[in-house]
């Protein structure tokens, strides 16, 4: 019996959709493979078993390729780490499961992940998609605040760049000395972050740190950069 009216569209979204998915996958191999500069698109369309002239039905050009590879794995990576947390833990423990699976993610997809600094945002929605993922590590700190565990003027702006930032840093060191995962990056970044070495569960030593605490605790984090991923 043919498909009724109602489902037909959606039937052929889904087709367009798949088939949207399979160039992308095919983009995602021939970057990570070729680098931008050597990928050709023509050689995309090959991977993904369709005509050149169908991939530009989808995509205007290389570049537009690019974005949608890396906006799709920021997407995921969203989904990912928010099936990662448990809302209900501590903010420590919510952190500790974040930069875990941070780490994890970037060094089982490193090549992906050095696409996107290739990238160069065209669209608001580019940024939006980079943005709702570090909402993770906002929302963790806002609800350790809320619950009182940690301090009303936590600088969740700069934490969140010094989180990220070391986590990516130790990727590429780990990286580079052929080493896996490490989960005393995590642990000694949690240490200092927290301002705590005791083994205190998810509470800062400090409920009211001065302003100048917040600065040395920032500053001891600067240098220690370059240790964490030793």
């Amino acid at each position: 019996m043919p498909a009724s009216g109602p489902e037909a569209p959606n039937t052929s979204r889904q087709r367009l959709e798949a088939r949207e998915s399979t160039i992308l996958d095919a983009a995602e191999q021939v970057f990570t493979r070729a680098g931008f500069d050597g990928a050709k698109v023509a050689t995309i369309a090959q991977t993904a078993a369709v005509a050149e002239g169908t991939v530009y039905l989808y995509y205007r050009n290389k570049q537009d390729l690019l974005a949608g590879v890396v906006g799709r794995f920021w997407a995921r990576l969203t989904l990912g780490a928010e099936a990662a947390i448990t809302s209900e833990a501590s903010a420590v423990t919510q952190l500790e499961q974040l930069g875990r699976y941070h780490l994890n993610s970037i060094l089982q997809q490193f090549e992906v992940v050095s696409l996107t600094y290739r990238a160069r945002p065209q669209q608001e929605q580019d940024l939006d998609q980079v943005r709702e993922y570090v909402r993770v590590f906002d929302r963790i700190m806002q609800r350790g605040v809320d619950r009182g565990e940690l301090p009303k003027d936590t600088p969740i702006g700069q934490l969140r760049d010094v989180f990220f930032g070391t986590l990516e840093f130790s990727a590429r060191t780990l990286k580079l000395r052929e080493r896996s995962y490490d989960h005393s990056v995590v642990t000694n970044l949690l240490s200092i972050m927290v301002g705590s070495t005791d083994g205190a569960a998810g509470k800062l030593k400090d409920k009211e740190p001065r302003n100048q605490d917040l600065m040395n605790t920032l500053k001891s984090i600067q240098k220690q950069l370059k240790t964490l991923g030793d």
